[in-house]
């Protein structure tokens, strides 16, 4: 996760017609994987948040933006943005798992396609139409 985009907070902030909740820009350092987005925003991470004590929180990815609807700087300074980064870590962790074991068996798919192509053409090869007459 990188930083805040200042440009997507109110205007108002630190005045008198400050929000006390609104919404807070964060960049990712990359953009995430289709599955990557649908993990982050899966009800295991809501629940994970509202464990955490942040049931109000809701999230929603722009591009490579993590968007958190409904918190506060100091709400994210105080142990929300830890509470994100931690769920955030598990939804990638699972990610990396999920395509290390999608690797490992088109791996897995490739050798035993190799090998049954080696043996078919073997078999081919052993095959001879000359005259034994």
């Amino acid at each position: 996760m990188g930083d805040v985009l200042v440009d997507s907070l109110p205007g108002t902030l630190f005045t008198a017609h400050a929000p006390e909740k609104y919404m807070v820009a964060a960049v990712f350092n990359r953009r995430p994987e289709p599955e990557e987005i649908r993990n982050i925003l899966s009800s295991e991470v809501q629940e994970q948040l509202a464990s955490s004590g942040y049931a109000d929180i809701k999230l929603s990815i722009a591009n490579r933006r993590l968007e958190i609807s409904n918190t506060s700087l100091e709400e994210l300074r105080d142990g929300l943005a830890f509470a994100i980064a931690c769920a955030l870590a598990q939804q990638s962790e699972k990610f990396q798992h999920h395509q290390d074991m999608t690797e490992t068996q088109f791996r897995k798919d490739i050798d035993a396609e190799t090998e049954r192509s080696q043996s078919v053409q073997k078999l081919a090869k052993s095959i001879s139409f000359g005259s034994s007459i």
